[in-house]
């Protein structure tokens, strides 16, 4: 025996039957007009390194370094430009020596901090 809340309304029927026939449609139609594009957006986006390196070639390192600049483009599209290469070498030749006096303090309440004091402020 059913109570009062489980009736169901032909009103309400036709609706769920009309809100079902739309989804299959839109579904449908997707796709018929849309299903291509996801497959296309991989690709294009898999050609973005090749659309820039052609770019560099194209306009040269300035206005490349100015388009990557202003858009702020990932460091991996910004190999092949002159700032990129002056950066790398810039940062090899930094001197790490500094590291030489850090060690790890064998319990928590012996020595101050890692490094000794007298060295804490000479970096380079």
């Amino acid at each position: 025996m059913k109570i009062n809340e489980e009736v169901i309304f032909t009103d309400q029927l036709l609706h769920h039957r009309s809100v079902g026939s739309q989804i299959e449609e839109t579904r449908r139609s997707w796709e018929e007009r849309c299903s291509w594009f996801p497959a296309a957006q991989r690709e294009l986006y898999g050609r973005y390194s090749q659309i820039y390196k052609e770019c560099l070639r194209t306009y040269g390192n300035d206005h490349f370094e100015y388009y990557a600049n202003r858009n702020r483009l990932r460091e991996e599209y910004r190999v092949n430009t002159n700032s990129y290469r002056d950066r790398q070498a810039r940062d090899s030749q930094i001197s790490m020596d500094h590291i030489n006096f850090y060690k790890a303090s064998k319990t928590s309440n012996s020595e101050y901090g890692s490094v000794r004091p007298m060295h804490l402020f000479k970096v380079f």
